[in-house]
């Protein structure tokens, strides 16, 4: 009933080793090159790494620092300073008269930091002095020109006729002049 592949049938006349040879060579010189892949960025096997920790990690000290006044409040961020945050232990920089009361206040300090999205489990208080306030990054406005010192410039670009170069050095002058 079922028939069964066997050999070749008789009938069929063999193929020759010739035209199976010439005929591999013919497959070959028409197969194309295999696409290369690109090699693998780092930031892919970096991103594959580093997303679970950051997912579990929550905020990191720079934005602890950054957000210090929101989290604790002015009045206790103006005499202490988040130092190092490290296995979810926050050390704290505190003025020593302030530092009972900052350990006083750990718990709430504690909770604030966790509501904010920081991975915060522990705070260590470290006395020692008070922390500088950081510098502003905002330039002073300018100051103004003196009657004097505006006349001085008009005169010193009395003798240039050309109107844009006569505006850019008395732009500059004025520059100068203000320090």
């Amino acid at each position: 009933m079922f028939a069964t592949r066997s050999a070749p049938r008789r009938g069929r006349a063999a193929v020759s080793a010739a035209e199976e040879a010439r005929a591999a060579a013919l497959l070959e010189a028409l197969r194309g090159r295999p696409a290369i892949k690109p090699t693998p960025t780092a930031a892919r096997h970096a991103a594959a790494i580093l997303k679970p920790l950051l997912d579990k990690g929550g905020m990191g000290l720079g934005e602890i620092k950054r957000r210090w006044g929101e989290i604790v409040g002015e009045r206790i961020a103006k005499a202490s300073a988040p130092e190092k945050l490290a296995r979810g232990v926050l050390t704290v920089a505190v003025a020593g008269a302030a530092a009972p009361f900052i350990q006083h206040q750990a718990p709430l300090i504690l909770e604030r930091c966790k509501l904010s999205g920081a991975a915060v489990t522990k705070i260590a208080i470290r006395q020692g002095l008070a922390p500088a306030a950081p510098a502003p990054n905002v330039r002073p406005a300018p100051r103004a020109l003196s009657a004097e010192e505006e006349a001085a410039v008009a005169a010193s670009l009395g003798g240039i006729e050309t109107s844009p170069l006569k505006a850019a050095l008395a732009r500059l002058a004025k520059a100068v002049a203000r320090g």
